[in-house]
């Protein structure tokens, strides 16, 4: 069985049957977040249960390959720099027992964001219903906001065209 201390996020296992292989996203107390290498594959929420009996520990991160052993650094907690669009949308809803949610943008599309795009203290004051602005960050399981952070109803949205008279 697998033990969860040497697991955390970044890890790289493998599922014993099938051989499929994953990035652990996020584990948390009852569920990990799997995140496939085959990018035709959605991500995966594993209760931790299963994911002990099912999943080996491969690799660790995507560059730690044939390093003798030894441990990579650590990831930056700070989330990476989005190279999308910004836009501004409203929290539609909050999953926080697993550490995302959905924003509504201004132009009625519907994004994904996980806490692991954002600094822990930003997700933790987010609710719904909150204005924030994000960047959108096209992958391959299609679009995700990043670097997302709450904004004040009054502070403006854009540039207004001048009123003509």
């Amino acid at each position: 069985m697998l033990s969860l201390e040497e697991v955390d996020s970044g890890a790289r296992v493998t599922h014993k049957n099938t051989g499929l292989r994953y990035t652990v996203s996020d584990l948390g107390e009852d569920e990990v977040l799997l995140s496939p290498d085959n990018a035709d594959f959605q991500d995966l929420m594993v209760p931790i249960d299963l994911f002990r009996q099912e999943f080996i520990l491969g690799e660790r991160y995507a560059g730690a390959r044939g390093r003798g052993g030894r441990r990579p650094a650590r990831r930056s907690s700070t989330p990476q720099a989005a190279t999308g669009p910004k836009a501004r949308g409203r929290i539609k809803k909050m999953v926080r027992e697993r550490g995302f949610g959905f924003i509504r943008g201004e132009d009625g599309k519907e994004v994904f964001f996980h806490r692991s795009g954002l600094n822990a203290s930003d997700y933790d004051s987010l609710n719904e219903g909150d204005l924030v602005e994000y960047q959108i960050q096209e992958g391959p399981r299609g679009a995700r906001a990043e670097n997302v952070r709450g904004v004040s109803d009054a502070a403006p949205v854009a540039a207004a065209a001048a009123p003509t008279a």
